[in-house]
């Protein structure tokens, strides 16, 4: 199997850290030409994945350094190396709050949002003033 389980489960395998929510993330190797099709678990309508090598199509080409989420669905992806590649894919049940999504985070309120934009300012300006920065 190309998979090896980082978090969550995957077949008959399944990862000794304990997931904070129904998630599965995945190191995937495959050769040029190779496929390989992953059946999210159900629940699981949240998917992303990031190529550290290589290429894949999925259908659309995906290169080395791109990180893409997938359109919400249940629905199996097929992966095709069109070179030697590896990459991570994750899984997940989505969460449930609406998120707020920072220049550099998500938060799942507006005022946690503003808080950690305001702890950010004091720590530059703290820095800037110990030189630092």
């Amino acid at each position: 199997m190309p998979a090896r389980v980082l978090l969550g489960s995957y077949g008959a395998a399944t990862s000794s850290i304990k997931a904070p929510s129904p998630m599965n993330y995945l190191a995937v190797r495959l050769k040029a030409g190779e496929r390989w099709r992953y059946q999210p678990p159900v629940g699981h309508t949240v998917l992303w994945t990031a190529i550290g090598m290589g290429s894949v199509l999925v259908p659309d080409e995906l290169q080395q350094g791109e990180l893409v989420a997938f359109t919400s669905s249940s629905k199996a992806v097929e992966f095709e190396a069109t070179s030697d590649a590896e990459f991570v894919l994750g899984s997940a049940v989505p969460h449930r709050y609406d998120l707020v999504l920072g220049s550099h985070s998500v938060h799942t309120t507006t005022e946690a949002l503003h808080e950690a934009e305001a702890r950010i300012s004091e720590i530059q300006t703290r820095l800037i003033n110990e030189g630092k920065l």
